[in-house]
């Protein structure tokens, strides 16, 4: 319909819209006429500013002053260290230099016992006594023994003066003399036999005493009146059996047993410095020594044993607690960013770090052994600078989406 959109325009500028009735006529007629006045007459839209606009300058993102987004960013600054801790955990056991399981090495049946729990003990002193067949037997043996020694004797000097007389002839001075010292050979032997098992004199009670083999403390007692020990309890399948009848240990020097991981092999040197921590004592650190590293693995769980020593001169560590270790390895003083704040890109390692309140540079770092949620930083990163703990790959998405709509506008401009 020609000058229908003029005549449309020029109505509107008036700020009045009246078809007359030719155009009507044709309107009703051909009624997608309609749907084209109306388009053409609708009015284009209208684009808002975005009122927090961000800038890139290279690899640096400038938001404007209260842009919600940097509610939304945790930063954290980088703090300086020269230790990595291992982190494990470990069993506390009683020193074995220092200790000693006490078994009867005799059977029998405990008559009385004098070691407690708590006691402090030295090198001799009774621990039980224990009635035993083998014992009386043992003394027996060497009271007869010391009789016939006594006996063969006579014999020899009565035979040596009957030979000196003409009595008797050589050979019978030569027999009583090899009597003699077969005798004394026998008497040897059943009194040093009874005196491994501490026994001497000439009674025959039966009545063995199970005596301290060291100085220290009595930590453990697994024994009761009127027992029966076995010699063979040792070789028991049940750990009541074999269990020992006493412990003596110094409980002032603890051993840690840790099992260590095949990855954090290459981390534990001897000698390096633990920190021992209990759930006992929450507040509380107790130093040790790492002295021992595993040659073999356990084949069940693929791990190595490894030892370490800690001294308890307070006694509060007990043997058999479970203990949170650190060990620590020294290295050189290197500023700590959050394991969290570092992205990749192009398999390369880079943080956020916030330069003022509202600016935040990418940057890229090398870093070094990692730390309970941390890293440590030798090159890119200075000690105090703030990073992005929080919000760092929202930064990324942000900064490629600036980078890319800036080539696109530069594209367009060259075109």
């Amino acid at each position: 319909m020609p000058g229908l959109s003029s005549n449309c325009t020029a109505r509107q500028a008036s700020g009045s819209f009246i078809f007359d009735p030719y155009y009507t006529m044709h309107i009703v007629k051909h009624s997608w006429l309609l749907v084209l006045l109306l388009a053409a007459c609708k009015p284009a839209p209208v684009t808002q500013p975005d009122p927090y606009p961000i800038k890139l300058e290279k690899n640096t993102l400038i938001f404007t002053q209260g842009d919600p987004q940097l509610k939304a960013l945790v930063v954290e600054p980088a703090k300086e260290s020269d230790k990595v801790m291992l982190h494990l955990t470990g069993k506390l056991v009683w020193n074995q230099d220092s200790t000693t399981n006490v078994f009867s090495p005799l059977a029998g049946r405990v008559a009385s016992i004098k070691g407690e729990r708590g006691h402090k003990v030295q090198v001799g002193d009774e621990l039980a006594r224990i009635t035993s067949p083998d014992f009386g037997q043992a003394q027996a043996d060497a009271a007869k023994a010391e009789s016939d020694l006594v006996l063969s004797k006579q014999v020899l000097d009565r035979t040596q003066e009957l030979v000196t007389k003409g009595v008797l002839p050589q050979k019978e001075l030569d027999a009583a003399n090899t009597a003699y010292l077969d005798n004394k050979s026998d008497r040897d032997r059943a009194v040093e036999r009874l005196a491994v098992w501490g026994g001497k004199g000439r009674d025959v009670d039966g009545a063995f005493v199970l005596k301290a083999p060291m100085a220290g403390i009595i930590v453990d007692r697994n024994v009761q009146p009127g027992q029966e020990i076995r010699t063979d309890s040792i070789l028991a399948n049940t750990a009541e059996a074999a269990a020992p009848l006493f412990i003596i240990s110094d409980p002032e020097s603890l051993w840690v047993h840790l099992d260590v991981s095949e990855q954090d092999l290459s981390n534990l040197q001897v000698g390096q410095k633990l920190e021992i921590r209990s759930r006992a004592y929450a507040d509380r650190m107790f130093p040790g020594t790492l002295t021992v590293i595993g040659q073999s693995l356990n084949p069940d769980t693929r791990t190595v044993v490894a030892k370490g020593k800690v001294a308890n001169p307070e006694k509060l560590l007990k043997a058999q607690m479970y203990v949170n270790v650190n060990v620590i390895t020294e290295v050189p003083k290197m500023p700590q960013a959050p394991l969290k704040a570092v992205f990749l890109r192009d398999a390369k390692p880079w943080v956020f770090v916030r330069k003022s309140e509202s600016v935040f540079e990418m940057r890229k770092i090398t870093t070094a052994a990692e730390d309970n949620g941390y890293v440590f930083v030798s090159q890119g990163l200075k000690t105090g600078e703030e990073v992005v703990a929080e919000g760092a790959l929202v930064l990324e998405s942000i900064l490629d989406d600036n980078t890319s709509t800036a080539t696109t506008g530069e594209e367009k401009a060259e075109h």
